[in-house]
């Protein structure tokens, strides 16, 4: 019987502590997760090798998560997209997680990311598969 292969995460963002704190988790949880730090290496990845979910930050240098959502549905369509941001600029907000939805995220998530928020929408959008 072939092993069960469980479903692959690519996570980007810029901050690299966030990231591989974010990571760590995915990894625990029982997903598998590729991270990047670039928004054009990763889109480079993923068209070859799509992955089942896609989290992106949208504040990034050289290509912000706007654009990366853009080309993604394009290159994958079938893959689930959470935005994530810190959405505030000089304390106000600026409405970017609302610009994500409008470019078809399947779900956004404010900064600082909350471990269960994030548990809880992994599972709805791309579950493990199981350990049982």
């Amino acid at each position: 019987m072939p092993a069960t292969i469980n479903p692959r995460i690519v996570l980007i963002d810029d901050d690299p502590r966030l990231l591989a704190a974010t990571a760590r988790l995915i990894a625990a949880w029982g997903y598998r997760c590729e991270t990047f730090t670039d928004g054009r290496a990763a889109l480079t990845a993923m068209a070859a090798d799509p992955p089942a979910l896609l989290l992106v930050d949208i504040y990034m240098p050289d290509l912000d998560g706007f654009e990366v959502i853009a080309r993604m549905r394009l290159i994958a369509p079938g893959t689930r997209i959470i935005a994530i941001s810190g959405d505030i600029v000089r304390g106000h907000p600026t409405h970017v997680l609302a610009v994500s939805e409008q470019l078809g995220v399947d779900a956004t998530i404010q900064k600082p990311l909350r471990p269960e928020q994030l548990r809880t929408l992994l599972g709805q959008l791309c579950a493990p598969a199981s350990t049982a």
